[in-house]
């Protein structure tokens, strides 16, 4: 029988509850993953968090303040020394480094947001279900699609050992090791 053991993680990307939203979307995005546990200042699990819980709150607050300028900018006078460039900007699409709407002008021109006020604590779901390190992936296979989700934490003795998602199945199978 092949063990959750042997297909979890076991070095896991934490985040801590009273994170914002906005560092935790930060978080998922350096790290290039969808979810994380959230553990408490003395490392227990208490909750999951994931990209889904971030749109969901973002949805909900729907409107995005920007500064009152322009996304739609006029047409470049045409240079006759860039006729014939294949690759020229006649629509300025790509910007000086000092424009309005270049990444840091346009996130210095945003209003703080729920991103900014709600913490992880608020979006999370509390862990209700974690599996043991000595399950069967077929039946972790099984919980994660009953469950409809991504990743399943593996605690022992209520600290968090571990973290296995769908990929790392997919990894396992693809590699060989599961049949």
């Amino acid at each position: 029988m092949i063990t959750v053991r042997s297909v979890m993680q076991t070095d896991v990307v934490t985040v801590r509850p009273e994170a914002s939203v906005r560092q935790l979307a930060r978080l998922l995005a350096d790290e290039e993953i969808s979810g994380v546990p959230v553990v408490d200042g003395n490392g227990a699990l208490v909750g999951v968090v994931s990209s889904t819980d971030v749109v969901r709150l973002a949805a909900e607050e729907a409107e995005v303040h920007v500064a009152s300028f322009s996304l739609r900018p006029e047409p470049a006078i045409p240079d006759p020394e860039l006729d014939d460039v294949p690759d020229a900007d006649p629509y300025g699409f790509f910007l000086p480094e000092d424009s309005p709407l270049a990444p840091e002008g346009l996130l210095n021109e945003l209003e703080e947001s729920e991103l900014d006020v709600r913490t992880v604590a608020d979006i999370m779901t509390p862990v209700t279900f974690s599996v043991e390190a000595d399950a069967s992936v077929s039946e972790l296979a099984g919980f994660l699609v009953r469950g409809r989700i991504h990743r399943a934490v593996v605690v022992e003795e209520g600290l968090l050992r571990g973290i296995v998602t769908s990929g790392d199945i997919l990894k396992a199978v693809a590699d060989g090791r599961l049949s």
